[in-house]
């Protein structure tokens, strides 16, 4: 087999492997198959193209010109408006990236998608291509398969699994046994043997070098993955994936409540009864993060156990609590649906709770709502209008998250808030007349995707067009109260719901965005910015008489009243103190030994590349070998020496190139050189060389020689020469001997 040959066909399978990755995105796997006659394509023409000796340049146009035109075919059998191909051909592009903004994952099929999918696939085989074969690097070929693997792992921040790392891992080994085994076979006998990469038939080596390298880095690897957001293993309760107790960066649930929304029917997905009036809000993920990329989840810790840490800044908790049973059908989440606050949770599985947001989210890879039916304890938090009109706005503990204003933020964002909230004395009244604003005539609902993101979403939506659902309204109250000095922050969950009986049923069309802002006193209090959703809270429009409103009616027509108080009554937040997460008694053997295990694998592999150096110049310098090899193993000693130690071999007989590489040495060990030379023209050129005295002393000499090499040299240079012997490494950094 031809040496681009194996390169190509390792290439193409690494790709193919890759591809794996992708398929937590979307529902439709069909561009797994598509993909795969494209990389073989690629790789085939590369192949023919490198065996006809045509130039790398030749090559990567060869390739890029074929994956356009299969590109073109792949949307030419599309369904298609009627428009010129071209039109037709960059507007999938548009509609498929229009389609990944506004879809959750796993995404819905959609051509565009696939079609952007099967163009970056080919694109990364092509430059993986390129790096093994084209500009023969193929150490670096893990970095375009590796982007397949971070896309899902950094864009869905949860667990992306063993096995699409292991396809990414054996693709690679698969790369690099392959550029070994064809190194081997560029060794000829003769004069070639010193300028040739490897010696003799290798095979065995290669594949026992990459045993001893790529499995500890492998097991190392998937070790380290425990502690990554992205790869854990479950059960080991390590790190800070979705089976360990440490910070935890969750998804953005905005992407469910968009796809959610727009459902082409809608169907009910919850129910729940509750031992008090009215229904309740289902409150699931908090969004305290806010900049130009717009309202974020923050990483969290979650701390384990049915009681709930005490209530953010509330200074007293009623005594009176609400007891909610919810029942979850098919509807899959890993947030648990609550309504705020919650304080004792009866649920089967493992969940945790993040003590600032009171958030509870599931603490195993795989587990969720789906099918689950639980009891939450919960007090409400529903003060009256009187006296949150005379609260101050406190200072929660995450101030440095719910309370930031950024820099960038447009002027214009904030004289409009200036405007609204100029004759709103307190910070309750100016949450109020923001609250107020948002709920005129002015804006007007709609779910339909409006363009820009960021703050220009922002403008567009605020001083523009004016036309959004609940995630712009509830993003621009909350923005437009930080820029007043009120903390804020997006909840993200579900509306009441529907009353029929003594039950509440819950449609995937209830799913619901709303700003929640910090008052002393009183903690995170809930306020309504949408309009024909839900009613505005009684605590933000009336007085203290209508404060057992049902949040599930209707909103009235008339506009909100703002009642003045006599003067603000500043108070200040009570000090949380620190809540302890799950824990067990004891010493944590199990951790500590994981730990230590790590800690020594680490250690064995740093100390791989010296060890397995060390054992092949005990081999070299063994007894028992015949003088011929004796003085072989001599030559190819001193040459990896000088190769360690950064040097290059030259090219030439023996004789040239001792007297070339003694020019480096101090006199006395040039002449034991010249003498190793000579010897080795004489075991391989004369008719007959079994003289055991004329090698007594190779090894001595040997070891002369490779000291005189290693005196001009640093400290450091000696030092990285033995923990990371070049030669080891000569076939994948193609270091020229």
């Amino acid at each position: 087999m031809h040496a681009t040959d194996r390169s190509g066909i390792a290439v193409a399978v690494s790709v193919m492997l890759a591809t794996f990755a992708l398929t937590p995105l979307t529902k439709d796997s069909s561009f797994l198959g598509v993909s795969w006659v494209v990389i073989i394509a690629l790789g085939v023409v590369a192949v023919l193209m490198r065996r006809a000796r045509l130039s790398a340049p030749a090559v990567l146009v060869a390739q890029l010109l074929l994956l356009g035109v299969v590109l073109v075919a792949l949307s030419l059998t599309m369904p298609a408006p009627a428009a010129p191909w071209y039109e037709h051909f960059f507007g999938l592009y548009g509609a498929g990236a229009e389609h990944m903004r506004t879809q959750a994952s796993p995404m819905d099929p959609d051509n565009g998608v696939k079609l952007i999918f099967v163009s970056a696939i080919g694109v990364i085989a092509v430059m993986t291509d390129l790096l093994v074969s084209g500009i023969r690097r193929p150490v670096w070929a893990i970095a375009p398969p590796a982007t397949l693997f971070l896309v899902p792992a950094i864009g869905l921040g949860t667990d992306t699994g063993l096995i699409s790392f292991g396809c990414l891992a054996v693709g690679y080994l698969g790369i690099l046994v392959a550029e070994g085994l064809n190194s081997t076979a560029r060794w000829t006998r003769g004069l070639s043997r010193d300028s040739a990469e490897g010696m003799g038939t290798a095979a065995p080596v290669v594949w026992r070098s990459a045993g001893y390298i790529a499995v500890p880095a492998v097991v190392l690897t998937v070790a380290l993955g425990v502690i990554m957001p992205t790869l854990s293993l479950p059960g080991w309760g390590l790190g800070s994936g979705q089976g360990g107790s440490g910070p935890l960066e969750l998804a953005d649930p905005t992407l469910d409540l968009r796809r959610n929304l727009n459902q082409p029917t809608d169907r009910q997905v919850m129910s729940y009864t509750t031992d008090r009036p009215g229904g309740v809000y289902l409150r699931m993920a908090s969004l305290p993060k806010f900049s130009d990329a717009g309202w974020q989840v923050a990483t969290i810790r979650l701390d384990r156990g049915d009681q709930l840490p005490a209530v953010p800044g509330l200074r007293q908790e009623p005594a009176k609590r609400r007891t909610t049973t919810i029942t979850v059908g098919d509807f899959r989440s890993e947030y648990l649906p609550l309504p705020y606050a919650p304080r004792r949770i009866q649920v089967a599985g493992q969940w945790g709770s993040d003590e600032q947001s009171l958030v509870v989210h599931s603490t195993r890879s795989g587990s969720g709502i789906r099918n689950l039916t639980y009891t939450v304890e919960s007090v409400d938090i529903d003060p009256s209008g009187e006296d949150l009109a005379q609260a101050s706005a406190g200072t929660p503990t995450d101030s440095a998250l719910t309370s930031v204003v950024p820099n960038d933020l447009p002027d214009s964002l904030v004289k409009l808030t200036r405007q609204v909230t100029a004759n709103a004395p307190t910070p309750a009244l100016k949450a109020a007349a923001i609250q107020a604003y948002l709920r005129s005539a002015r804006f007007t609902y709609s779910t339909e995707p409006q363009p820009g993101t960021g703050y220009q979403a922002l403008e567009n939506f605020l001083l523009k067009d004016r036309r959004g659902y609940c995630e712009q309204f509830a993003g621009s109250m909350a923005m437009m109260a930080r820029v007043v000095g009120i903390p804020s922050r997006v909840a993200v969950g579900f509306l009441p719901g529907d009353r029929q009986g003594d039950t509440f049923k819950v449609s995937v069309r209830d799913m619901h965005a709303w700003p929640e802002l910090y008052f002393s006193g009183f903690g995170w209090v809930r306020f309504e910015p949408t309009p024909a959703v839900a009613s505005a809270p009684s605590w933000t429009v009336r007085g203290p008489s209508d404060a057992g409103e049902d949040p599930t009616s209707r909103p009235s027509s008339t506009s909100p009243t703002q009642r003045a108080s006599a003067g603000p009554n500043p108070t200040v937040a009570p000090t949380q103190g620190p809540t302890t997460g799950d824990s067990t008694a004891g010493f944590p053997w199990r951790k500590t030994l994981t730990g230590s295990g790590i800690a020594l694998l680490v250690l064995l592999i740093l100390a791989s590349p010296a060890t397995i150096r060390i054992r092949r110049r005990s081999a070299r310098m063994a007894d028992g070998l015949m003088p011929d090899e004796r003085v072989e193993a001599a030559w190819a000693e001193i040459k990896d020496t000088l190769v360690d130690l950064g040097g290059s071999w030259p090219e030439g007989s023996p004789r040239m190139i001792g007297t070339e590489v003694a020019t480096r040495l101090h006199q006395d060990k040039s002449a034991t050189l010249t003498q190793v030379a000579t010897l080795v023209e004489r075991a391989r050129y004369s008719r007959s060389f079994d003289d055991p005295a004329s090698v007594q002393n190779i090894n001595q000499m040997t070891d002369e020689i490779r000291r005189g090499l290693a005196e001009p040299r640093s400290g450091w240079q000696r030092l990285w020469a033995f923990v990371a012997p070049r030669s080891l490494f000569r076939g994948l950094f193609r270091a020229r001997d």
